[in-house]
């Protein structure tokens, strides 16, 4: 996880430097995935976790958060499968 938290923190500091709008935006979403990655790591025994009492409101979330979580870390492996691409490499599912 340190090697997400490290692309992560370097990514968010280049931002800002970033002009072209597509290249920013492609940049956010790999962003998004890295957060998603890193967030699915929390510790929710944490007391600033939010706490749900309701068992249904707490399955709701978590499906809704699993649902968005899935589709940023898609995202980012998608942009960073075709960043690899450029260099020729073949890259297939199932790999490890």
């Amino acid at each position: 996880m340190q090697l997400f938290r490290s692309i992560h923190d370097a990514l968010e500091r280049h931002l800002p430097s970033i002009g072209d709008e597509s290249d920013r935006q492609e940049a956010l979403r790999y962003l998004r995935g890295l957060k998603s990655v890193l967030g699915a790591s929390a510790d929710t025994a944490e007391p600033n976790a939010i706490r749900y009492g309701n068992n249904q409101t707490r399955r709701r979330f978590a499906r809704a958060i699993a649902a968005t979580h899935s589709r940023q870390i898609a995202d980012a492996r998608r942009i960073h499968q075709r960043a690899l691409d450029g260099f020729f490499w073949d890259i297939h599912d199932g790999i490890s």
